[in-house]
This record gives C-alpha cells, sequence and structure tokens, in this order.
C-alpha cells in the first residue's frame, strides 16, 4: 500500500491534482455508473494532492464512493496534516492506516 512502507509526496501543483481527481471520478463512473446529483462523491487513496495519486500511471490507486459530506470533511483534515506538519511540496510522508 502505497504511503505504509514507502511514503507518499506531496504534490501542490494544482493542474496535477486535478488531472488525479479526473482519473480517480473516471474510474468510479466506470465503475458505478453515473452518480452526479446524488450525496456521493468518488474518494480515492493515494490522495489526489500527492504524486502518487491516480494519474501516475503504475495503477497503484483505489476508488470508492462515499459521502460528499465525509470526502469533504477528510480533504480539510488531510491540508490541517500538511500545515501543522509543514509538509511542503516534494516532502516524503507515511499514512497508518488504522480500521
Amino acid at each position: 500500500m502505497p504511503g505504509a512502507k514507502k511514503p507518499l509526496h506531496r504534490l501542490i501543483d494544482t493542474k496535477k491534482q486535478e488531472a488525479n481527481r479526473e482519473k480517480s471520478i473516471s474510474e468510479c463512473n466506470k465503475v458505478w455508473g453515473n452518480y452526479f446529483g446524488t450525496p456521493l462523491q468518488c474518494d480515492e487513496y493515494p490522495f489526489a494532492s500527492t504524486r502518487e495519486g491516480s494519474n501516475k500511471g503504475d495503477n497503484r490507486y483505489s476508488v470508492r464512493l462515499i459521502d460528499g459530506t465525509d470526502n469533504e470533511t477528510g480533504g480539510r483534515r488531510l491540508n490541517s496534516v500538511y500545515t501543522a506538519n509543514r509538509i511542503l511540496d516534494g516532502d516524503p510522508f507515511f499514512v497508518k492506516i488504522t480500521s
């Protein structure tokens, strides 16, 4: 899992972040069909704000539809982590995944 043993790297280029999101959304549409107009959003891992995001080209990513409010809250929390820990463009960081 990217980010567990090998670090993810922060990406601040908004065009590349958007390319990651577009690739993830395209995959969500393939799997779950058109969810436009629902409260769902496409969530991705690794995050769109990382160099390892879905558009990297190695197909090592995962997507899932989740509640849009939860997705937006997660994005705000991730940005808070970046800021609080001064994770700058290209900086490596690890993710501990718990269930």
